[in-house]
């Protein structure tokens, strides 16, 4: 089997990059998806699941999900213990099974991303991509794009569920302007948060993507399909060999694993950090710092049972609104989230396990499965952690440690973030349609000590995972350069979220999107991410 470009991967940078690298003719496009395939004809509970925009149907969200959905990982916590963290697995990735929420980030963002050593990812050349991908009918024409794959919308004020409603109202009585675009350059407030969905309908990758081009010939979709490693002659890419042993031949490979499974592809490949690729007897065909730089949103969940009048199971969305604000040591950074939850699934995220691990809700509740509240969510950490193989076998799940709050000004943040939602959580409005906090209490959060250890305690992945194959110059610990292709290497690109160099301060989806558009782009013009090729007509 021969193609002109291999995709391994089929999330949301995957499906995009298929979509458009295929829009050359005659240019043979592979796209391999490690999971199931869900097409516009699919039926069935877990077809009907991804498309509906008012649960999150994910491991430790839901109380209904489908585990072939998910690789089923692990993190390590500060404290030692593990949580288990949700990963699609599935075409159409993260955006087949997220939350849908389609923020931005700030200005500040992409200022790093220039530092870094990428001239052409500044505010104004990424401004101009987020409007090409958007479909979005909020503010002027200038900060917003209209006609993209991605609609994106925003629930009214008289929409709101009670839950999401009274937060709102504590928030704005607490100081919160509302501002119902929290998309405009660096707008801060509380209000609804922008989402990729037409009325309860979810939109994901696959849908905008892959399903309105799969009648092209030069494109062909291969789910179920799990990646080995790249093969190179010599740092020339020759093509891949699934898990199976069967080897595929292409002059380029795009890997969108995603930030967690990239780096493994790449590590079992001869791409990553000598010492470790020396300890598994692997060859090394480039020694590059693959793994490391792992961002992830740190959150702490505060959590409450609603009251029974409270939430319409079915009916209500288990997210609509957000609120977004600055940490007093970083201002201007938009750093810190408050997203407000009607629904969690607090008993066991995994029934098959008999000791579970922690979830998103932390440990499983006796007699307790519906719970609600706020996540509090550090958007721009500066710890940073590492993904590594633990063997030469593409079964075996990688070592995740996000290293989460290793940095004193993380620590500073969480308890300004935690202190800030757990003062809404009490408020009369929220307390309307919540009962008392679970997790948390009054006596705790007037003590830094036992806040930490608190936080410590309950810190929580918001599965925002981003940079473990940082675009950077290599003296900045770069993996690929602007354009995606990993230094010293050809015919080897990274198009997904494990290139953005740092986290951004915002829900990793649509700057993922962003991002794989750019790339997208300049492989099918064949061109630098810094110009622009001429548009090919189908």
């Amino acid at each position: 089997m021969s193609y002109d470009t291999i995709i391994v991967g089929g999330g949301t940078a995957g499906c995009t990059i298929a979509a458009i690298v295929s829009e050359a003719p005659g240019h043979r496009v592979l796209l391999l998806e490690a999971g199931h395939e869900y097409t516009p004809s699919s039926q069935g509970l877990d077809a009907d699941a991804i498309r509906d925009a008012r649960r999150v149907p994910m491991r430790g969200h839901s109380i209904r999900f489908d585990h072939s959905h998910d690789w089923n990982l692990e993190l390590t916590m500060p404290d030692g213990s593990t949580m288990d963290v949700p990963q699609a697995r599935l075409l159409g990735g993260g955006s087949a099974i997220n939350a849908s929420i389609a923020l931005r980030g700030p200005i500040h963002d992409f200022d790093l991303w220039e530092r870094e050593g990428n001239p052409h990812w500044g505010w104004k050349q990424v401004l101009q991509a987020y409007k090409e991908i958007e479909d979005d009918t909020a503010g002027s024409t200038e900060i917003h794009g209209r006609g993209g794959p991605w609609p994106i919308s925003r629930h009214h004020e008289e929409e709101f569920g009670l839950i999401q409603k009274a937060f709102v109202n504590a928030a704005r009585r607490n100081g919160f302007k509302y501002e119902h675009d929290l998309n405009a350059p660096d707008a801060e407030g509380v209000g609804p948060a922008p989402m990729t969905r037409v009325n309860t309908r979810r939109i994901t990758a696959a849908m905008v993507y892959t399903d309105a081009v799969r009648h092209r010939k030069n494109l062909i979709i291969q789910p179920d399909t799990t990646i080995n490693r790249v093969l190179f002659s010599g740092t020339k890419v020759r093509g891949v060999i699934t898990a199976d042993g069967t080897v595929i031949h292409a002059p380029r490979v795009v890997v969108c694993g995603g930030a967690i499974m990239t780096p493994c592809i790449l590590q079992r490949s001869g791409v990553g950090p000598k010492k470790l690729l020396d300890s598994l007897a692997i060859p090394v065909v480039a020694d590059l710092p693959v793994g490391e730089n792992l961002g992830d949103h740190v959150s702490f969940p505060l959590l409450a049972q609603p009251k029974p009048h409270a939430y319409r199971d079915g009916d209500d969305f288990s997210l609509q609104t957000i609120a977004r604000f600055s940490s007093k040591a970083r201002p201007g950074t938009v750093d810190l989230q408050l997203t407000c939850f009607s629904y969690l699934n607090a008993g066991n995220p995994d029934p098959r396990v008999e000791q579970p691990r922690r979830s998103l809700a932390g440990g499983a509740m006796e007699g307790v499965t519906h719970v609600a509240g706020i996540g509090a969510v550090l958007n721009k950490p500066l710890s940073t952690g590492n993904v590594s193989i633990r063997s030469r076998d593409p079964k075996d799940l990688p070592m995740v440690n996000p290293n989460y709050l290793a940095e004193r000004i993380d620590v500073l943040a969480a308890r300004e973030m935690v202190r800030a939602g757990f003062k809404l959580l009490v408020s009369p409005e929220m307390q309307a349609v919540l009962g008392p906090p679970l997790n948390l209490d009054q006596e705790t959060l007037d003590s830094d000590e036992k806040l930490d250890a608190a936080i410590y305690k309950n810190v929580a992945s918001a599965y925002h995972f981003a940079g473990t194959c940082k675009m950077a110059s290599t003296a900045r610990g770069g993996v690929v350069d602007e354009s995606g292709r990993v230094w010293g290497l050809t015919g080897l690109i990274v198009g997904d979220a494990s290139v953005i160099p740092t986290v951004p301060s915002a829900n990793t989806m649509l700057p993922t999107a962003m991002t794989a558009h750019r790339i997208a782009i300049s492989l099918r013009d064949n061109v630098d991410v810094g110009r622009r090729g001429s548009k090919v007509k189908l």
